[in-house]
């Protein structure tokens, strides 16, 4: 090999390297933001390790008086939009145009109330979180909606969907809720977070290790609207102190992020404490045989849900839609001990401790 080549090869390499450590370092995040009367939408491209605030240009909403509560950035840098009558938007990075993609209702002329949560996997999906507690689902290359499901009652979207290590995360009035992409209903509280109008989380990827920000939005001293960036540590479930503020009222955010999933679940955490609330009371006969009877004075109107897990936490068997809950069928399950849970409208779960003994 020549010294020619050797250089050329070296030069190659470096640049290369140049690239994909710029790729895999990138620190920039975009948020959407809602200012004046009427409400005037606008985006900005900012920057974790400093203060930079670049505006951006933003799609007009095809609605009258409409305002986007929150954005997605795909794969290829295109920017999506969905605005609070859950009407989806795409401005292309290609050909810098502004296209209207079409209604998050599933079913024509059906309103599912305020859509407010949006994010974009590496692949051809959006995912998008709102009215009625309902995940949907858009198809980048076909243009087809989905309906994947609804997430618990107990539970209400604060503003925004995030990936962090191939796992789908909402945020909620109260914390994160981890999503179970394959079934909604059996998402899991991930962690509580103790701040106002957790409007906005994301993701970046550093090359060896994620890490997941949230803004919190709030009021100064001045009446102004305010919105503080965050570190969440999602391994030990702490959040970090406050690394920003920024004088914008933020209701969105998105970062391009590669460690996504089309169907992450996630195994919820089980109380092994017996309980009963107040008057109310769920009672079993153990051993269960063939059958697991139940003795309760709550109204099946109230019962959202009641299942089965073993003591790994896995459901082994959803009795949700049974009218008659006072006897469940077991035939076909392997004796052992396992939980019952059953949870109402308004938020309790009680759980009782089962034993399998055919």
């Amino acid at each position: 090999m020549s010294h020619i080549d050797m250089k050329e090869i070296l030069k190659s390499t470096l640049i290369s390297l140049l690239f994909n450590s710029t790729h895999i370092y990138c620190q920039e995040f975009y948020v959407n933001t809602i200012a004046g009367s009427p409400s005037t939408n606008q985006v900005y491209k900012f920057n974790i390790s400093n203060s930079t605030e670049v505006s951006q240009n933003v799609c007009t909403p095809t609605a009258n008086m409409d305002s986007y509560t929150d954005i997605a950035i795909d794969s290829s840098n295109n920017i999506y939009y969905i605005s609070q009558v859950g009407l989806l938007y795409k401005e292309s990075t290609a050909i810098s145009n502004c296209t209207y993609l079409g209604h998050f209702s599933t079913n024509p002329g059906v309103e599912y109330g305020i859509i407010n949560s949006l994010t974009a996997d590496s692949g051809n999906f959006l995912y998008a979180l709102g009215g009625n507690n309902i995940l949907f689902r858009y198809d980048i290359n076909t243009g087809v909606f989905s309906n994947l499901g609804t997430i618990p009652n107990s539970q209400t979207a604060g503003g925004d969907l995030f990936f962090y290590e191939n796992r789908l995360f909402l945020l909620t009035t109260t914390g994160i809720l981890e999503i179970n992409m394959a079934n909604p209903s059996q998402s899991c509280p991930f962690m509580d977070i103790y701040l106002p109008k957790l409007y906005a989380g994301f993701s970046i990827n550093y090359g060896t290790h994620s890490k997941a920000y949230i803004l919190s939005n709030s009021i100064n001293s001045s009446f102004q609207y305010i919105s503080t960036l965050y570190e969440v540590d999602m391994v030990n479930k702490q959040l970090g102190n406050a690394i920003r503020t920024y004088n914008h009222n933020i209701y969105g955010a998105a970062a391009s992020y590669n460690l996504t999933s089309t169907n992450s679940s996630c195994i919820p955490i089980l109380s092994t404490e017996e309980n009963n609330f107040d008057n109310d009371y769920l009672n079993v006969i153990n051993p269960a045989k063939s059958k697991i009877i139940c003795q309760t004075n709550l109204k099946r109107s109230e019962i959202i849900s009641i299942r089965l897990y073993d003591n790994l936490g896995r459901l082994i068997k959803d009795f949700s839609n049974h009218k008659n809950i006072e006897s469940l069928d077991i035939l076909g399950i392997p004796s052992g001990n396992y939980l019952l849970t059953l949870s109402t409208k308004n938020g309790k779960t009680y759980t009782k401790k089962i034993i399998i003994n055919h």
